[in-house]
């Protein structure tokens, strides 16, 4: 199965579902330090509203899923926006550390609907190489939101203050939803009469029970965990530590950003010359290399601001091809429960970025302690990726 969308609007509606995401991370990034004090919080606990989204997020995921392959994808599109709307405007109105806390969990929760979405909408249209090319294409288009979004927060921070970035996602929502409602077609042709938890559960179990595609799983989280204890580790590291500016950090969000397109513009380019196997073990070996390399600079010699940024625009290029090619792996496999498979990819995902977030929260920000998680879950990552490389191992599929 490969048609074409019957709208062209359906790619730019999905890249902004999931670029929603990823905006609702980075966008508020900058204004860290100054949560912090107005808040009168420590670093860790601001660091930990990272995590919680993250957590909402994977919860969002497994609880949709099952939704999203009876009602369709459509109407957990239209829920999620919705619900993100509203507890937004909770975390803007935030006046202790708390209750941000409780609005980035619900918030991640409602944030978690797009990526799984965009990833059901993509496996009931194409298969094989072409759904590699779409996630390539999608993830490409998305890869400039951590351009775009900490640059904006650092701009907003500086001239309005940390609560305007929740007013921008409001409004970016709400842009979406209109989009949604106009222009997102229903792309599931068979929708399961069974309503019951016992159903979910069922798919669940499926996938469970299916090393390859858990494999495949583990091999996104890793180095999605490694990028979001990236992403939590980086407003200290560089704000506090390199002393940058708000806006000069917002900035390095366009640096990485080019290591992201790169990574996903290569993958995407490959997606009809190479198995989904060959990505993975080339991305993994990639970004575990990498993180090895900054790890032994930083125990024989001093990491400095510029080092850290080159390796952050090697790991993002390298972790791309891997992403891309292991997300189509997994949602390859399944057809008829695509929302299941979407929701545990997803789940897992960004359950492994709340672990590595959550990690970063309770260590030392410096570029040693970010060299030594990133390290530590490329590694796992590595490893995993030559279970399923290595044609004969007995969870390979070809």
């Amino acid at each position: 199965m490969s048609s074409q969308p019957s709208s062209p609007f359906v790619l730019p509606i999905l890249c902004l579902l999931i670029a929603l995401g990823f905006f609702s991370t980075s966008i508020y990034l900058p204004s860290f330090p100054a949560i912090g004090k107005t808040l009168h919080a420590q670093p860790e606990a601001v660091q930990f509203t990272l995590a919680l989204f993250f957590l909402g997020s994977a919860l969002g995921s497994l609880i949709l899923g099952p939704i999203a392959d009876r009602v369709g994808r459509l109407v957990i599109a239209k829920a999620g926006l919705l619900l993100f709307i509203l507890v937004t405007f909770w975390c803007a109105e935030s006046t202790n550390i708390h209750s941000l806390q409780i609005g980035r969990f619900f918030q991640g929760f409602a944030a978690g609907a797009g990526p799984l979405v965009s990833r059901a909408v993509g496996r009931d249209l194409y298969e094989g190489p072409a759904l590699a090319k779409f996630s390539a294409t999608i993830m490409m288009v998305v890869s400039l939101s951590p351009a775009i979004a900490p640059t904006l927060g650092g701009f907003i921070q500086s001239s309005l203050g940390w609560k305007y970035n929740f007013y921008f996602l409001i409004l970016f929502a709400s842009g979406i939803a209109i989009m949604v409602w106009k222009w997102l077609p229903e792309t599931s042709s068979s929708l399961q009469k069974d309503t019951g938890i016992s159903s979910a559960l069922k798919g669940y179990i499926i996938l469970l029970k299916d090393p390859t595609y858990v494999l495949y799983c583990l091999i996104i989280g890793l180095q999605m965990g490694s990028i979001f204890a990236y992403i939590t580790f980086s407003p200290y590291i560089f704000i506090s530590l390199f002393k940058f500016s708000p806006e000069e950090y917002g900035a390095l969000g366009i640096i990485s950003a080019f290591g992201n397109i790169s990574g996903f513009t290569f993958a995407r380019y490959m997606a009809h010359r190479i198995h989904f196997h060959e990505g993975i073990l080339v991305g993994s070996f990639l970004c575990f290399l990498a993180s090895l390399i900054l790890l032994g600079i930083c125990l024989l010699f001093s990491a400095t601001a510029l080092l850290v940024i080159i390796f952050s625009v090697c790991f993002y290029a390298a972790s791309a091809l891997a992403v891309v090619n292991a997300s189509a792996a997994a949602m390859n496999l399944y057809s008829k429960i695509a929302g299941v498979a979407a929701a545990l990819v997803g789940s897992i995902q960004i359950g492994s970025g709340f672990l590595g977030s959550s990690l970063a929260s309770i260590l030392p920000a410096t570029p040693f302690a970010l060299a030594l998680v990133m390290t530590s879950f490329t590694i796992l990552g590595f490893t995993i990726s030559l279970f399923v490389a290595l044609p004969r191992h007995p969870f390979s599929k070809t």
